[in-house]
């Protein structure tokens, strides 16, 4: 409810933002539109005068330098005022006008170069005249590139309209450019005369579709420039140089109505109309637009504003709505949260410890009505009874299986140690070395046997029956650890400190060794050796057994080291299929007693296990050595 009103806000006040914004470009578009018109008007005057005068330049007429130099003056100021208003072209048409718009002042840049070649009479003459047309017609595309972004259609379409007369004037000036040329050559060839009277079906084609689609004071001014003396003069001239046809310079004249600079002043005359018709034409369209922008900004701000105050209104009952809804929410939220960091924690750790749960009693009861976020609350509480009642079983099962598992274990070892003494009896009454080398085997197979039961007591989370009064050396141990290794033969052991291991440890460090040196041979070749050392570090003693087998990849190391250092539950390091469980009962022998056991290479290329008792565990078996102060006295733990 929320987002949907606060999106009818955002559209109300973005229709409203839009609707003026809009109608603001209208009277931008005219503003722009309207100061480059009069500077286009100055540039397709001075521009046609200079191709004239250029063209009769180089057609041999000395007597148009003075003229032609104040052409290129008007030329340059034309020029350059429309330079300065290329930024405004481009916010015209900003997203593509302005690659257009650089190869027009690209062309313009050209403009001293083709005048020095004029002057010098190294560039062909339809080259100049090609050159000149070109810079004009880019006021013609200017011009249809304003009619293509007009705001509105009328406006477009108006601009088109004005288009019309600038074509004919510019039609009217190549027409008086090429027959003046012809005059001053005296001669016109068939190809000349061709284009001569394309040019004159242009401009009178053009002229007279304006005739049909102008109105009012505009079509007035047409048809005033159409019955002017001037006009007529015009035609005249045009009809007369059609219908003498081509002339060569051995041919004779045939009579024309008027002289070259008569027919430049009435055809100046036209062509000045026909751009006045021009530019007046574009300021109504560009009236037109300022009037339609003012009225649509109006018209935008009253409909933006009702559009506002309706957004507003149902933005504010809706917030209402929502904010009862969102309180509701907010205390569902807190109450399943509460559900699930503390109760349902606190049940699993009640669990774990033993604790008879009932599922009903434990089973959350959020109330929220009968409405749909009522039905989520009561979703959530048959959910909660589901997870409730789910781990209530799976406590059960598993204390069931770990009592199994234990008793199985506890029975093992019971029989496992009755074993041992019956062949440490044997063992010392035989006086045969055949036998007692068998006995000897076998006593090494029940010890192994004993520590397999004493793993699944620890695996339980039992302690093994076996206890010590007295610290014991280091060297014991490694030796009773090395005894339990069915492979003890391929053991080899270096000096290790001369330190004594605390009793209530000395049952977990043995067992620890013995299943880091088990792998070690396991996992090895049968000719190699076991390398088992020890030394004092500063954290206490270690003790590092290296085997010269293939090792594992590194991946295998990390998640070996990962799993030591902060062993699973078992459950679910049981799962595992590459699981090793010796590993996995270091760990938990680690973590009781503190005992840091890493894996990695060796520089045989197997594996090296460093085994670091802390100090704690530890103490000199020689007060007087100079590790003595390193350790503290350990005693027997109650």
């Amino acid at each position: 409810m929320l987002i949907s009103s606060v999106s009818l806000l955002a559209i109300g006040g973005g229709s409203a933002i839009y609707l003026v914004d809009s109608a603001s470009e209208s009277t931008e578009w005219a503003d722009l539109a309207a100061s480059t018109t009069a500077p286009a008007v100055l540039m397709v005057s001075a521009f046609q005068e200079e191709r004239r005068l250029s063209m009769l330049r180089l057609a041999g007429d000395l007597a148009v330098a003075a003229p032609l130099g104040v052409a290129r003056q008007r030329s340059d100021e034309a020029l350059v005022e429309i330079w300065n208003k290329g930024d405004a072209a481009r916010e015209l048409d900003p997203d593509g006008s302005g690659g257009d718009i650089d190869a027009y002042q690209q062309l313009f840049a050209m403009v001293p170069k083709l005048r020095t070649g004029v002057d010098t009479g190294q560039v062909p003459p339809d080259q100049v005249f090609g050159f000149f047309t070109q810079v004009i017609g880019t006021i013609v595309a200017a011009s249809l590139l304003a009619a293509r972004v007009a705001p509105e259609a009328k406006v477009a379409i108006e601009l088109g309209y004005a288009v019309e007369q600038l074509r004919a004037a510019e039609a009217l000036s190549q027409a008086d450019t090429m027959g003046s040329v012809a005059l001053a050559h005296g001669r016109m060839s068939a190809a000349e005369l061709l284009a001569f009277g394309r040019k004159v079906g242009e401009f009178r084609g053009a002229t007279t579709y304006s005739g049909t689609v102008l109105k009012g004071t505009r079509l007035d001014q047409l048809n005033a420039i159409t019955a002017s003396a001037q006009w007529q003069q015009v035609t005249a001239m045009q009809d007369a140089i059609l219908t003498r046809g081509p002339v060569t310079s051995d041919d004779d004249d045939a009579a024309l109505p008027l002289t070259l600079a008569q027919w430049q002043d009435a055809s100046r005359f036209v062509n000045l109309g026909l751009q006045k018709l021009w530019q007046d034409q574009s300021s109504d369209a560009q009236a037109i637009a300022r009037t339609q922008g003012e009225e649509a900004s109006r018209n935008a701000l009253i409909g933006g504003a009702l559009v506002a105050l309706v957004a507003i209104g149902a933005f504010l009952t809706s917030l209402l709505l929502a904010n009862r809804f969102i309180a509701r929410m907010r205390r569902l939220r807190h109450q399943t949260l509460e559900l699930a960091d503390d109760r349902m924690p606190d049940l699993m750790r009640r669990l774990e410890a033993g604790e008879q749960v009932e599922a009903d009693a434990e089973t959350s009861t959020l109330d929220f009505g009968t409405d749909e976020l009522g039905e989520v609350a009561d979703a959530f509480n048959r959910a909660h009874h589901a997870a409730v009642s789910a781990a209530i079983g799976e406590a059960q099962t598993r204390a069931g299986i770990n009592t199994v598992f234990l008793t199985i274990a506890h029975r093992s070892q019971v029989v496992v140690h009755r074993q041992l003494a019956l062949l440490d009896r044997a063992e010392r009454e035989e006086v045969n070395a055949e036998q007692l080398e068998l006995l000897f085997q076998l006593d090494h197979l029940a010890t192994r046997s004993r520590r397999n039961a004493e793993n699944l007591i620890i695996l339980g989370g039992e302690q093994p029956g076996r206890r010590w009064r007295n610290p014991v050396a280091l060297m014991d141990l490694v030796r009773g650890a090395i005894a339990e290794s069915t492979e003890y033969t391929r053991c080899q052991t270096k000096p290790v400190p001369d330190v004594r291991i605390a009793s209530h440890a000395v049952a977990d460090v043995i067992h620890l060794l013995a299943e880091l040196i088990d792998n070690a041979t396991a996992f090895s070749p049968p000719e190699t050796q076991v390398m088992v050392s020890g030394t004092v570090v500063g954290r206490g003693v270690v003790v590092e057994v290296v085997d010269q087998g293939l090792g594992m990849l590194e991946s295998e190391y990390s998640e070996r080291n990962a799993m030591l250092a902060d062993p699973p539950d078992f459950s679910v390091a049981a799962m595992s299929g590459n699981s090793r469980l010796g590993l996995f009962v270091v760990a938990k022998l680690a973590g009781r007693n503190k005992i840091s056991v890493r894996l990695s290479e060796s520089e045989y290329g197997g594996t090296r296990a460093v085994v670091l008792i802390p100090s704690a565990l530890a103490e000199a078996a020689d007060l007087s050595s100079p590790i003595s102060g390193q350790f503290p006295a350990v005693s027997r733990r109650a």
